[in-house]
């Protein structure tokens, strides 16, 4: 009798391992076709679009299109193409907005193509088309790609200096609409800020400059007017000859909120809008950031390094920071909004046209110097 029960236990412990066993292989199917159908996914997220549209090998299209860069998309990278059936070339005989005198100008009726990098196919897209004919000059860049963080917004300039803007949205180039014009560049330069931004520089009226920060919404696929700040005349020649000089130079926007943490912060010598506080050496800062806009002394002779955001002066014999300097440009703020936040200045005199506001902060000061409308011009951080 023992026997037989020993048997019928040793018989159904094999049944459950069996049925363990049959269990764990169904999961582990189940989790291969999850798997299956994640990897099919993402190959038809990959994908370009091909349903209806025309096609031609990237190998000739890299012969024979007018531009051609890499751009990115959810992750995906691409080659696009700009290219014109009817494209025809001349020489310009007279200067005028297309181009000046003995330049290269090419038209035509234009499409992009677009085909997933390294492919052999790529596929018209139809966004051009209701452009019509486009110009381009053989001295400007009128098509090129702007980085923002993980994808790509394309950029096409047309003659009269005026920006289209497009991008890839589900293996397409789409348009993107802007949530205001935008006026005339000056060129065709236009730059991409912090992987976030797009900066313009328009010249009005031959004197005045507006520098002008766009934010893109990939959601809506909407570029909208972040900021934008007019400089006059030699100011504005000076900044857009810095904003020029290289692609990472840009002009300061509104980037910084002020609230009343900055005094506590500045107790601690730390400035608001900068990684590096009072008593970094200058030479560790230039060697982290390299992409400073100039250097030199001011009308006092003390010596600084300007960054787009933030100016450091330093020591002479040291090179050990002692003062930043943030541009109004960041903050937006007035004088009236600032004594809100931090209270009555412990000096308040007449500067120049504006004011300057000081507020005490143990061993550190907080300088505020307005223009005569009571707006930041400057916010400085100094040790006593």
């Amino acid at each position: 009798m023992k026997n037989f029960i020993y048997i019928l236990s040793l018989l159904m412990l094999a049944g459950l391992a069996a049925c363990s066993q049959k269990l764990d292989t169904t999961i582990k199917i189940e989790n291969l076709d999850i798997k299956k159908d994640i990897q099919q996914a993402s190959d038809t997220k990959r994908a370009v679009m091909t349903e209806g549209k025309e096609k031609k090998e990237t190998v000739w299209l890299k012969e024979k299109s007018l531009y051609q860069f890499e751009a990115v998309a959810d992750e995906f990278e691409y080659t696009v193409f700009l290219y014109a059936d009817d494209e025809q070339s001349r020489l310009k005989e007279s200067p005028s907005n297309q181009a000046n005198k003995g330049e290269q100008l090419y038209t035509g009726h234009y499409s992009m193509y677009l085909a997933e990098k390294d492919s052999t196919v790529a596929y018209k897209q139809d966004v051009l088309e209701q452009k019509g004919e486009l110009s381009f000059s053989s001295s400007s860049v009128q098509a090129y790609p702007l980085k923002l963080g993980k994808n790509t917004v394309i950029a096409v300039i047309d003659s009269e200096k005026h920006p289209n803007f497009f991008f890839i949205h589900e293996g397409e180039v789409k348009e993107i609409k802007q949530n205001e014009s935008m006026l005339p560049m000056v060129d065709t330069k236009m730059k991409a800020v912090n992987q976030k931004y797009i900066q313009t520089a328009h010249l009005v009226d031959g004197e005045d400059w507006i520098f002008t920060t766009w934010g893109f919404d990939k959601e809506s696929m909407i570029l909208f007017k972040h900021d934008e700040t007019h400089v006059e005349d030699q100011e504005g020649e000076k900044w857009y000859k810095l904003w020029s000089e290289k692609s990472e130079n840009f002009f300061p926007f509104l980037n910084i909120e002020l609230t009343s943490e900055v005094l506590e912060k500045a107790k601690q010598g730390i400035p608001l809008g900068s990684p590096y506080p009072i008593g970094t050496s200058i030479s560790n800062i230039k060697k982290s950031d390299p992409q400073y806009l100039d250097e030199g002394l001011d009308i006092d002779g003390v010596p600084y390094v300007l960054y787009p955001e933030i100016t450091y002066y330093f020591e002479k014999d040291t090179g050990i920071v002692n003062a930043v300097a943030i541009p109004g440009e960041r903050l937006k703020t007035t004088l009236t909004n600032v004594k809100k936040l931090f209270g009555t200045p412990d000096q308040e005199m007449n500067k120049n046209e504006g004011k300057l506001a000081v507020y005490l902060a143990h061993n550190y000061s907080i300088e505020i110097l307005t223009d005569k409308a009571g707006n930041v011009e400057w916010m400085y951080l100094r040790k006593k």
